[in-house]
């Protein structure tokens, strides 16, 4: 059966799944929920669904449903949240019965009325500008449960909330982080046999550097793309055209389709390299240990003759040995004509050079292309 990913996020992974369970651990405890997340946020309505289902799961109270309103759609009118919420669940009678300048709160109007008992109002298209009447609202309760009825408001994560002894508040961005996506890629590419393992690491790396927290981009990237021979900025170019993803990163957020439609290269082309250097230059670096290895003796020969130096020192000992002084030993010649260090197999000669080569485009923060990758993960 195929694996659906999105599900897959909010339920295998532990970031996403923290968001899931931390919500529904608040919504048992009778606690309003105040959830902040990106306006980015990858697979947002399977994330209301694995709430849905984890708390039916959990809760003993079976009739309790969970209800979505669009508050961009379904307020036109632009009610208080006191007023929207009768006119949206109270007979016209009951919601009429209410007198703003009564002494009685809406609050406590809305409560002996039961006029959200059962449910759990989940309220999404919060504007900026009204979340902190929403918040206030939800702040006028009293001691309540899921029974009684509860709100969940889901917020920009600018949004600036702080807790009460009823109002608790998730921020997606303190519980999700790159690694999660770095380790649901890992998952993806699991059952992709054109890959070998070193690509696989590589790829997950690489891809989570580029996406941030969005594995909706991550995912579609992994299929859609063959990273032997296309650079991961070429997904994105690719992403960018997909009708499903025109309006992802268009709110001036740190989003990888935000920066990359505003020409932003320089911020995408490093969060590569740092991925590169990650993961190519411990490769390097145990292959430079590996030759070294194998040409142990005739390189401690060149270095017993002295005046070998290395950034200012002079060297003893192989291990010590950097792959661009390997290059220049290899290419310098002595008076009688035969080179400083003879290296027999031109295969291995070749590879050292190449070596030397990216790892010198790595120091100096540039990336490898493609088909430097495919040569350095054989």
């Amino acid at each position: 059966m195929e694996t659906r990913w999105e599900e897959f996020w909010w339920n295998h992974i532990t970031g996403p799944n923290v968001v899931v369970s931390s919500v529904v651990s608040a919504l048992l405890n009778g606690k309003m929920v105040v959830l902040k997340v990106p306006s980015d946020l990858p697979w947002r309505h399977s994330m209301r669904s694995a709430v849905h289902t984890a708390f039916s799961e959990r809760s003993d109270c079976s009739d309790v449903v969970i209800e979505l309103i669009d508050l961009r759609n379904e307020n036109a009118r632009q009610m208080q949240p006191g007023r929207f919420i009768l006119d949206r669940f109270a007979t016209p009678t009951i919601s009429r019965g209410y007198r703003e300048k009564s002494k009685v709160t809406v609050q406590d109007y809305i409560s002996a009325k039961d006029i959200i008992k059962n449910r759990i109002v989940w309220i999404k298209g919060i504007d900026p500008d009204v979340a902190g009447e929403w918040i206030r609202f939800c702040r006028g309760f009293s001691q309540r449960s899921a029974a009684q009825g509860l709100f969940v408001l889901e917020v920009n994560e600018n949004t600036s909330v702080t807790e009460t002894n009823l109002l608790r508040v998730i921020n997606f961005s303190d519980c999700v982080s790159n690694y999660d996506v770095q380790l649901f890629n890992s998952f993806v590419l699991g059952n992709q046999k054109q890959y070998s393992d070193g690509w696989k690491k590589y790829i997950a790396v690489c891809t989570a550097a580029i996406c941030g927290v969005d594995a909706e981009i991550s995912q579609t990237m992994l299929q859609s793309l063959d990273f032997r021979v296309e650079s991961p900025l070429e997904g994105i170019r690719q992403i960018d055209q997909m009708p499903d993803f025109m309006r992802r990163g268009e709110n001036g957020s740190n989003h990888v389709l935000w920066h990359y439609r505003n020409g932003d290269m320089a911020l995408l082309e490093h969060r590569l390299w740092s991925a590169q250097v990650q993961v190519l230059f411990p490769m390097i670096e145990l292959e430079r240990v590996e030759l070294i290895g194998r040409y142990e003796r005739q390189i401690r020969e060149v270095l017993a003759s002295g005046g070998i130096t290395q950034y200012n020192q002079i060297l003893q000992e192989p291990m010590d040995v950097e792959l661009g002084t390997l290059s220049y030993l290899m290419g310098a010649k002595m008076e009688d004509g035969f080179y400083t260090l003879y290296i027999p197999s031109e295969e291995d000669r070749k590879r050292i050079r190449f070596l030397h080569t990216c790892r010198n485009q790595l120091a100096h923060a540039s990336c490898c292309t493609p088909e430097q990758v495919e040569q350095l993960l054989k």
